[in-house]
C-alpha cells in the first residue's frame, strides 16, 4: 500500500469511520512492514498491541467459555450418575434369591404368597370391581363439589 492511502485508512481510522476489511488492512500493514516512518511508529505498536491481545483475549475465552466448562461438569455428572445406577442395579440382582422360574412370580393375599394364576386374577378383578365407577358416579362428584 502506499503512504498515502496508509495515512487515509489512519486518518478513518482515528475518526473511527474504517471498516472491518480497511481495519484489517491496517494492522496486516504494519505487522508486515519493519521500517516505518517515525510518526507512524505508535501506530505499528498500537496495532501490535491489539493484535496480541485480541490473541490472548481469544484464548482465555476458548479456555474459560461457559460452555466448555458446563459441558464438563454434565458429562462427570452423567458418568457418576450411571456408576450409581449399575451399581443400584448390580446390588438388587444380587440380593435376590434365585428361584426356579416357576416360583418367581407371585402375589401377596391376606398376607400369604400365592403362585396360583387363577387365584391372583380373581383378586385382581374383584379389586377392579370395588374401585371402578360409572359415568353417573362421575357427574354425582361433580355434583357434590358443586362446581
Amino acid at each position: 500500500m502506499k503512504q498515502q492511502e496508509i495515512q487515509t485508512l489512519i486518518d478513518r481510522y482515528l475518526d473511527g469511520e474504517t471498516t472491518n476489511d480497511e481495519e484489517r488492512r491496517l494492522r496486516q500493514y504494519f505487522a508486515e512492514t519493519q521500517l516505518v516512518p517515525p510518526e507512524w511508529r505508535p501506530y505499528k505498536a498500537l496495532f501490535a498491541w491489539e493484535q496480541r491481545e485480541a490473541r490472548q483475549v481469544c484464548c482465555d475465552a476458548i479456555a474459560t467459555h461457559p460452555h466448555r466448562r458446563h459441558r464438563r461438569l454434565a458429562i462427570a455428572a452423567s458418568l457418576a450418575a450411571l456408576l450409581l445406577v449399575g451399581a443400584g442395579v448390580a446390588t438388587t440382582l444380587l440380593r435376590q434369591p434365585q428361584q426356579p422360574e416357576a416360583t418367581r412370580n407371585y402375589a401377596v393375599i391376606d398376607g400369604h404368597i400365592t403362585t396360583d394364576a387363577a387365584r391372583i386374577a380373581q383378586e385382581a378383578e374383584e379389586a377392579l370391581t370395588l374401585v371402578a365407577t360409572t359415568e353417573e358416579d362421575t357427574f354425582e362428584a361433580l355434583n357434590i363439589l358443586e362446581i
